[in-house]
């Protein structure tokens, strides 16, 4: 009997210590508060069950580190940060199958507690590989709303103009009705964007499965963002924004970045009222995620809002007029950093 609780004992330290790595990169790398305090909770009560089922003495008496071999069979190895959540989440769902089989032998009542924690890690573990295979927002960045229009090889020539400028996000925009135009443009876009630039769809979910884009931008009354998760697992979600009030609707929400606006007077969008740019570091009180810019920006004031707290900016009639959006997007992106630059300083 010795033996199987030296078996419980190691299997209950290396749950718990795997746990407490997920827990770590939870709270400083991807600051998912939900998540978080799930893991945490889940840590705190598998520890505290394993006292009450298995006596402390009888598994700290078990314990032989001088006879354990396997001790020793750590390797040192460079590993990055999707290996090392992988690793660890792997070593927790094999310590708690043994510790459910194992505990058959003394307690078979308390094995469906092991159980139940290994298939509620599965979930978290889909979770979370899901965010860390998911193309992330380079800051600063230039963002590049493209509105198509039915007259497919002129906005073709077009995009490929914007694509030479290499702005770090394009979005494609339709706001028409032909739904299979859409889709085909949509997938002749995704053909031509290079990998390293994140292709978004606006509003329309299934056109971004369906052309494979990185991911999707979604407005306030759109898709609830549970539901557009629910099909873009492994995407980038970005949602619009308009002020603090809107924040209290996305916290703890599985969201990628946020688009705030219109910041200035928009020609896109003229019946909205300018918010101005110092809503920005208050944003950036609440949030984590990037925040990027929209409205009514352009060349003159795309620095300003970046010192004022944006990570990035979105434009759409400064590159749509322009005969040549290419020079355009490469003087926004020296803009861009200028403001990243102060603003790094200003910091340090």
């Amino acid at each position: 009997m010795k033996e199987i609780f030296k078996i419980i004992d190691a299997n209950f330290n290396r749950t718990r210590e795997g746990l407490r790595v997920i827990e770590e990169a939870l709270r400083f790398i991807y600051k998912d508060e939900r998540v978080l305090k799930e893991i945490r909770n889940i840590r705190h009560n598998f520890s505290k069950k394993i006292l009450e089922f298995f006596p402390s003495e009888k598994l700290k008496i078990s314990r032989d580190i001088r006879e354990d071999k396997g001790k020793d069979l750590n390797r040192i190895e460079k590993v990055d940060l999707k290996k090392l959540v992988e690793t660890n989440f792997l070593r927790i769902e094999e310590s708690l199958r043994t510790l459910e089989e194992y505990s058959k032998v003394v307690k078979p009542e308390v094995s469906i507690f092991f159980h139940d924690i290994r298939f509620k890690i599965y979930e978290i573990e889909k979770y979370l590989i899901n965010r860390l295979i998911r193309k992330k927002i380079k800051i600063p960045a230039v963002y590049i709303i493209l509105n198509l229009k039915e007259d497919k090889e002129n906005f073709l020539k077009f995009a490929e103009n914007v694509i030479k400028g290499e702005p770090d996000i394009i979005q494609l925009r339709y706001k028409g009705e032909n739904i299979k135009f859409f889709l085909k443009i949509a997938k002749e876009l995704k053909k031509i964007i290079p990998y390293e630039i994140i292709y978004l769809i606006n509003d329309r979910i299934d056109i971004s499965f369906l052309c494979e884009s990185d991911g999707v931008h979604i407005g306030k009354n759109d898709f609830d963002i549970e539901d557009a998760r629910k099909i873009l697992s492994d995407k980038i979600i970005g949602v619009s924004t308009s002020g603090i009030e809107d924040l209290k609707n996305i916290k703890g929400k599985d969201i990628d970045y946020i688009a705030v606006g219109s910041l200035f007077k928009s020609k896109t969008k003229p019946e909205k009222k300018p918010i101005g740019v110092e809503i920005l570091k208050e944003m950036r009180k609440y949030i984590s995620i990037p925040i990027i810019g929209i409205g009514g920006i352009n060349i003159e004031n795309a620095k300003k809002v970046i010192e004022s707290g944006g990570d990035g900016i979105a434009v759409i009639s400064v590159v749509e007029d322009s005969k040549r959006p290419d020079e355009i997007i490469k003087k926004l992106k020296e803009e861009v950093y200028k403001g990243w630059k102060k603003r790094r300083k200003e910091i340090i």
